[in-house]
Order: C-alpha cells, then structure tokens, then sequence
C-alpha cells in the first residue's frame, strides 16, 4: 500500500510538469507566431530575432557592475574608462549577434527515410540574401545535440544538419527547430524559431536474425511476359502495336517475316511476403522480419510482394517498390 502511494506521489509532479511544459510551449508557439512566419521557408527578420545575453555574458555584466561600483567609490577614473570600454564592445556584440541572423533564409527542412532506433539527419537549408558573410550560425533541437557550425558565404548556400534520435517506427512530428548565433564574442545569443511542417517517416528496425525467405506457393515453373530487363525467351509474329525496337531484323530477314523478341520473367523468383508467415511475439517483431526481408528479397534482386491483412502490393522489383513496401510497413 505504502509502495503504491510513493509511485503516485513521484507521478504527480511529473504529470505536473508534463503539463506545465506543454502549457508553456503552446504559449511561446502563440506568441512567436504573432511576430511573423513561422514555417519555412522564412526570411528571418526583426520581428522573429530574439536575444538575451548569454552565461557569461551574464558574468561579464556583474563584473562590469562590481567596476563601476568600485570605481565611482574610489574615484578612479582608469577603472571608469575600462568599464565603459568593456560595455560599449559588448553593446557592440549584441548588435553584431543580431546582424548575424537578419536577412538569414531557412529555406527549407529536409529529411532521408531511416530505420527506427537510427538516428533521423535532419537537414536545415540556409541562404543567405544580404551579400554579407555569416558566421556560426547553429540549428538545435529539443532532445538533441546541437548541429556543427556553419558559416555562409556573401549570396551562399549551406546547410545544418542535426541528428534526432528515433525509438520507434512510424510518423515522427519534429518539435519547433532554434536557429542561434553568438558571434562575434559569446556574450549575446541571438535565435530565430522555426516549425517543421512536415513529419517524416520512420520504418520498423529490421531483424538482426530472421528466418530465410519464405517460397510462394504458386511456383510452377512457368513464366510470365516481361520487359528488356528480364529473360530473353524467344521469337513471335511481329503484331500491330509491338515496339519497333524489338523487331528482330537479321531474324526476319532469314525468314522472310517481321519476328519480333519476345521476354520472360521466371515466376520461380517471385515471393509474397505477408504477415501471417513472419514469426514473432508481438506485432512489432513480425514487421521487423518482414523489414529484414523485404531487404533481403530486394538484394538479391527478386520480384516480391506484400501482404499485411487487406493491404496487398503486388510483386515487383527495384528502389521505388522497396521504399513502398517499407513505408507501408511503417505504417501499418
């Protein structure tokens, strides 16, 4: 009894903070959103630009302050001048660290397909529009390290690339991406907001050990029309509407009638690969198999399919129809 009123005290705040913490970052979408764009592509301004100084520009500031005190105090005019220095290069800094962001393009975020429990490169395209080099400008994220640095030259293109973790698969909703700058000194940060539009797409981890591919039951042997990528069969009658470039002419010309070629596929090669046949002990391992064979049956080049319950994807073969099947996959 004691045990189980403990775990509801420790969920209580957590539930508490879950909640503060949406509140909070519904009320900073709401109020950024008033100042302007917040979906790219956006050319950042003064109205999205914010700035505040950072820790140790923080420090410096108590410094100078403790300075002034003292300098005012003992009337020691060297130690006023220092102070006033020091101040006007870091007032000179934050205006710097703003400049480094207005007139900043986000063109664009972009993602490639990735495997649940890999990391997401997600790609932050930047332009700059002032004929202006920028320097250190860097794309961050909730839960995630900071992207490297990058600098932008006069009219140039560059990207920042951050790497978010993905613990399972399916549609991942990216949280709002902070553009920031401290050049030139560290004192002041300045950062823009900007919100993904898009979610991309996680697919199921493959298997490290799966089963061999399964064999479809309807192997007989027998062959089925083809294309110029598959096995070449044999001659036929040239009919109205075959391609040209299949006309055989050294053939038809021994023959004294229009041959045309004539391709096969071998339905030997073909497997279906449904859900029903993927062992595991929950839903989640069954896809992973049928990750795991969907890439194998692609590597070795063979005609399949996919059946998950009503979905069906008919046999085929290449890129396109892999990136299909896994996305139907992640999905499901």
């Amino acid at each position: 009894m004691s045990s189980a009123r403990s775990s509801a005290k420790r969920a209580f705040p957590e539930a508490l903070r879950q909640r503060l913490s949406g509140a909070a970052s519904t009320w900073s979408k709401r109020l950024v959103a008033r100042r302007g764009a917040i979906h790219p592509p956006l050319l950042l301004g003064y109205r999205q630009i914010f700035i505040l100084p950072t820790r140790f520009g923080w420090m410096i500031g108590v410094l100078l302050t403790a300075m002034l005190l003292g300098s005012l105090n003992f009337n020691n005019n060297l130690g006023l001048f220092t102070t006033f220095l020091v101040a006007g290069i870091g007032l000179l800094s934050m205006h710097l660290a703003h400049r480094n962001l207005e007139g900043v393009e986000v063109r664009g975020v972009e993602a490639g397909p990735v495997f649940a429990g890999a990391a997401l490169e997600l790609a932050v395209r930047l332009r700059e529009t002032r004929e202006r080099c920028r320097d250190g400008l860097v794309a961050t994220i909730a839960d995630a390290p900071p992207s490297a640095g990058v600098d932008l030259g006069a009219g140039g293109f560059g990207q920042a690339v951050l790497q978010i973790p993905t613990l399972r698969r399916g549609w991942l909703d990216l949280p709002r991406v902070r553009i920031r700058s401290r050049y030139p000194i560290g004192w002041f940060e300045a950062w823009s907001w900007i919100w993904p539009e898009r979610r991309f797409r996680v697919w199921p981890r493959p298997a490290d050990e799966a089963p061999p591919l399964p064999t479809a039951s309807e192997f007989d042997g027998a062959a089925e029309a083809g294309d110029e990528s598959d096995e070449f069969h044999g001659l036929r009658e040239w009919r109205e509407g075959d391609p040209l470039h299949r006309i055989a002419w050294k053939a038809s010309q021994r023959h004294q009638s229009l041959l045309a070629r004539q391709y096969a596929r071998p339905r030997g090669g073909r497997v279906v690969l449904r859900l029903s046949d993927a062992p595991g002990a929950d839903l989640e391992q069954r896809l992973s198999v049928l990750a795991r064979w969907v890439l194998d049956a692609d590597r070795e080049g063979r005609h399949f399919g996919l059946e998950l319950g009503s979905s069906k994807i008919a046999p085929a073969h290449g890129e396109v129809h892999r990136k299909r099947c896994l996305d139907q996959l992640a999905d499901y």
